[in-house]
């Protein structure tokens, strides 16, 4: 488990994975595979930002922007390489990897979100 990852966010990234694999097993579909490797790029990416923002909180205005706009062409870098890699050895699981990304993001926002409120950082 990563330094920076409470464990509410790698509880709901185990439970996600979890019901993606009762999903394959269920319904006999492995492309469901790419939802799950979706899934974990949506959480890297949303931890990632928050890493980038608390380090980039206390610096000034230039150099915080110049930060965060080299780690926001990282992160994107980092998904379109996993989405290239998958068009080319698993085209069929583009779809399910599309749809794992965005579900990754918002799940592990609203966790970020629900921890900010209630404890004032997160």
């Amino acid at each position: 488990m990563a330094l920076w990852m409470t464990k509410s966010n790698f509880l709901l990234l185990l439970v996600g994975t979890s019901f993606i694999l009762m999903g394959i097993a269920v319904t006999g579909n492995a492309n469901l595979f790419g939802a799950i490797l979706g899934y974990g790029f949506g959480f890297l990416y949303t931890l990632l930002l928050h890493r980038d923002t608390l380090r980039s909180v206390d610096d000034e205005v230039f150099v915080a922007v110049n930060r965060m706009r080299r780690s926001f062409f990282a992160r994107l870098g980092m998904v379109t390489l996993a989405v290239v890699a998958v068009g080319r050895f698993q085209p069929d699981w583009l779809f399910p990897l599309a749809l794992g990304i965005p579900l990754g993001l918002v799940v592990s926002l609203i966790t970020s979100l629900k921890q900010i409120t209630k404890y004032g950082k997160g």
